[in-house]
């Protein structure tokens, strides 16, 4: 079975230009019915020309509907609260896995290591030409994430 993909196949082709060449047609006899004053005696089976503009517009009203008030209602309906911790930091990189979030706590707890110093060997100075005992320091712990309800308290309070 071959692998499915959007690349243009033969069949494609075939179809898709059928499709454009139908759509074509049809809609110049819809201009042409909607333009022309001339009658077929057909009047019986076609709607009303007032339709050629009402459903044009029908159909822009709704796109302009769906484009400012629809979709953005969809995403804002989506996006989390601003105090919900998920819109500042994404636990699931933070936390191991399969451990489920429920407090700033629970980020906090073991992240803050102490600022310890390790005595290493001497090192020799190349610029000096003497021996330096060097001080390692274990790496600066992550940022800590802040509850806002800490943060506003600390400013505001």
């Amino acid at each position: 079975m071959p692998e499915h993909s959007p690349a243009p196949t033969p069949h494609r082709a075939v179809y898709g230009f059928a499709f454009y060449m139908l759509f074509t047609v049809l809609f110049f006899v819809y201009v042409a019915w909607a333009f022309i004053p001339i009658e077929f005696g057909l009047h019986s089976y076609l709607p009303d020309k007032y339709f050629a503009v009402f459903v044009p517009f029908l159909v822009i009203v709704f796109a302009w509907f769906f484009a400012f008030l629809i979709y953005p209602a969809i995403n804002l309906s989506m996006t989390v609260n601003v105090d919900s911790v998920s819109s500042v930091v994404d636990p699931k990189l933070v936390l191991p896995k399969g451990t489920a979030f429920s407090s700033w706590d629970q980020l906090n707890h073991g992240k803050n290591s102490s600022y310890k110093q390790k005595v290493a060997d001497p090192v020799n100075c190349n610029l000096c030409q003497t021996t330096h005992q060097s001080i390692t320091r274990t790496p600066i712990a992550p940022l800590r994430f802040l509850d806002l309800q800490e943060v506003n308290t600390a400013y505001y309070n």
